[in-house]
């Protein structure tokens, strides 16, 4: 069987956690193939990255690198099928919430973490909700099988596409693969990061998170400016990727007269990334919508205590290895202030957070995927859902 992987659509650098799940996922899958062949679409700066190494060096993986953006334009279809074409694919996977063109040739696998634009679309522009809108709906509706990461988004979909159960399938994802904290702790070095201000001379609490509004930096904020008035010694260290909202958040900072204990550090490298969660006082995660939440599971991984909102996939990923805050300054300077402040209680959630992470397993993830891809090969491509057309607002594909 001939196993397509569809990533030219994913820019380096802009789509934050999935980036880093496609990657890892691809990393596992060698282990999976048995006789089976993979075919990797990608773009160069895509495919060179370290944690494909191994993935490149397997003979039964064929690398097409490809930079789909001069073919954009009235073509761009045409160009897309003659690449899947030339290949003689069984099954293809887009792991990125929609494919084009559609409908395709041969079963689709389609990947959506989270419909949030569904349930919070006054966190989009006007161009970013027409543009999911147009593209994942109907995709999900041409789908042969959709893969999502937890019960949560399951029901999203479910409630608002109308995926019928036997086309849905839940597979959590995982953190850290095993090489990579045992790699990354060696290279990890405090003076260095210390020397460079990755690591702040002082406790903090950490927030790995892009700068997306339903990541909810400002109720972080707040919450942590209570904390300097109450005394507490930490500092806030916030990293992930940074769009134009940097300019409005950093003027939150200065409102709340917390600069200086405040450090925006954009995207690290992940070794910093591994030595952050290790020697942080405590993870904060105060989203309101989250199809998975990787951070919770790497920061368990790494033996950081967590501090979580109430958002139903947040709840889920953590499970009982988080104390939770509502979604509120006061209560999330509350929460923090309780775990910061009590020796057992943050032992008690690391010790939780080891066993929750235990159960997110990289090796089962990528059997599960293999399983649905096989699976799908095996059947017609018959489509899933209702058609497009049929969805309310939603332009047919």
């Amino acid at each position: 069987m001939r196993i397509g992987f569809q990533v030219l659509s994913l820019k380096p650098g802009s789509v934050g956690g999935q980036e880093v799940f496609v990657r890892r996922l691809l990393s596992q899958l060698t282990a999976q193939l048995g006789s089976d062949r993979l075919v990797l679409f990608a773009r160069p700066q895509f495919v060179v990255h370290p944690d494909l190494d191994s993935l490149l060096r397997d003979r039964r993986v064929e690398v097409i690198a490809e930079d789909p953006e001069p073919h954009y334009g009235p073509g761009y279809s045409d160009w897309i099928l003659r690449q899947l074409d030339d290949v003689a694919l069984d099954v293809v996977c887009f792991p990125l919430s929609f494919f084009y063109p559609r409908p395709l040739p041969m079963p689709v696998v389609l990947h959506v973490p989270d419909i949030q634009h569904e349930y919070f679309p006054q966190y989009f522009s006007d161009e970013q909700l027409a543009w999911r809108r147009e593209r994942i709906a109907p995709s999900v509706a041409l789908a042969d099988a959709v893969v999502t990461y937890s019960d949560f988004s399951a029901r999203c979909l479910r409630e608002r596409m109308f995926v019928p159960a036997d086309a849905l399938h839940v597979i959590p994802s995982g953190g850290f693969t095993t090489p990579e904290i045992a790699s990354l702790r060696t290279d990890w070095d405090p003076a260095h990061a210390r020397s460079t201000r990755v690591l702040p001379d002082a406790p903090f609490v950490l927030y790995p998170a892009g700068d997306w509004p339903h990541k909810n930096h400002e109720t972080l904020l707040q919450a942590f400016a209570l904390l300097v008035r109450a005394g507490r010694p930490e500092h806030l260290v916030l990293t992930g990727m940074i769009s134009q909202r940097r300019t409005e958040l950093m003027a939150l900072v200065e409102r709340l007269g917390i600069a200086e204990r405040v450090h925006l550090l954009g995207c690290v490298r992940r070794r910093d990334l591994v030595g952050l969660y290790s020697s942080a006082a405590a993870l904060a995660f105060p989203s309101r919508f989250e199809g998975f939440g990787q951070p919770l599971v790497e920061a368990m991984q790494m033996g950081c205590p967590v501090v979580a909102s109430r958002a139903a996939g947040v709840m889920e990923t953590a499970g009982n290895a988080a104390a939770f805050a509502e979604d509120d300054p006061v209560a999330w300077a509350e929460r923090l202030i309780e775990v910061l402040a009590n020796e057992a209680l943050q032992e008690e959630l690391v010790r939780r957070g080891a066993r929750r992470a235990a159960e997110f397993d990289w090796d089962h993830c990528a059997r599960r995927h293999m399983q649905v891809l096989r699976s799908t090969a095996s059947r017609a491509a018959i489509g899933v859902g209702v058609p497009a057309s049929a969805l309310p607002g939603i332009r047919g594909a």
